[in-house]
């Protein structure tokens, strides 16, 4: 806690799927009351997962304080029996529900607009967590390169959760090997070029909220990686999350316009989306986000390196499509 504050009183606060959440409730020298929101999460992880997000939020802070929720510390817990790490930021009074698309889509085009990669690659200098998962986020000079890298580790996270799928294999091969380089590769090629900008990392309508007073978003719970700006939107599109309003798509893009081709900038939404429903997978065994990134999967290689029709390998990947509803 800052110097000088005295502590009143603190008890359990909201709810978290990976850490213990609390208020704390203390006086300044002054006397007046001042509040504040910490989380704890034991063992390395903790260690790890804080020290990500600590980092994380200080660096989206100086680029976006009206929007990002300030971080005040992270640490390790004393007097206690298991290694225990915490994060420490301001309390501030929200309004859970969606928050004003406008005043959303401006502020986070703002954000990524102002970032500068200290390397001028894409990732981070340590690592982040989508949720409790580690992601892949080496640096890389390459954004083509650096995405199939990370949504791999995803796949990979996936399969370690739900087994192996044969199919899945089938068509996540040919994601790697002919999808991303074309749809992704298209985005650096022909004298094109995208620069990476800072991206929360997980921002699903769970991560935003408003100011009470102010009726402002704020957004929290970061897992931030230098990227394509249009990374920060793939979790928009996944039908469980409240974002997939087009909305809130189209407010942003008022502000910070699609990537060239801007015709694909839908088809590589759908292909970012994946590496959410992989991770949701990761986290959930069973989840229907594994069979959503699948479809998505064959409904972008079909179109850009489409299987040959009759071959064995594309009736065994038709024998797995679910026919689920999407956002078109």
């Amino acid at each position: 806690l800052p110097e000088g504050s005295i502590v009143k009183s603190v008890y359990s606060h909201g709810l978290s799927a990976w850490s213990f959440t609390l208020r704390i409730e203390t006086t300044k020298e002054n006397g007046k009351p001042e509040s504040f929101f910490a989380k704890y999460v034991a063992g390395d992880l903790g260690q790890q997962q804080l020290k990500g997000e600590y980092t994380g939020l200080t660096e989206l802070y100086k680029l976006a304080p009206k929007l990002v929720v300030r971080p005040i510390a992270w640490g390790k817990l004393k007097n206690v029996e298991i290694a225990s790490y915490f994060l420490l930021i301001e309390f501030r009074h929200l309004v859970t529900g969606l928050p004003d698309p406008a005043k959303l889509g401006l502020r986070l085009a703002e954000m990524h607009k102002r970032s500068e990669s200290p390397t001028g690659m894409f990732g981070f200098g340590i690592q982040t967590y989508d949720g409790a998962r580690l992601q892949s986020i080496a640096w890389d000079a390459s954004w083509t390169s650096f995405f199939s890298n990370l949504l791999a580790e995803a796949k990979r996270q996936d399969t370690e959760t739900n087994g192996v799928w044969p199919a899945m294999e089938l068509v996540f091969a040919r994601v790697q090997s002919h999808l991303i380089p074309r749809l992704i590769g298209a985005l650096e090629t022909h004298g094109n070029s995208i620069k990476p900008c800072l991206i929360h990392g997980d921002l699903w309508d769970g991560n935003v909220a408003s100011d009470a007073d102010s009726g402002d978003p704020i957004i929290f719970d970061c897992g931030v990686y230098y990227a394509h700006n249009e990374m920060e939107l793939g979790s928009w599109r996944a039908e469980r999350h409240r974002f997939r309003d087009k909305v809130f798509r189209r407010e942003y893009l008022r502000h910070f316009q699609a990537s060239k081709p801007e015709e694909e900038w839908d088809d590589r939404n759908r292909l970012y989306s994946a590496k959410t429903n992989l991770m949701h997978s990761a986290c959930y065994a069973g989840s229907p986000a594994r069979q959503l990134a699948f479809d998505d999967f064959v409904h972008l290689i079909q179109k850009y390196a489409p299987f040959e029709d009759g071959s064995q390998d594309w009736k065994r990947v038709q024998d797995n499509i679910a026919g689920s509803p999407r956002i078109e």
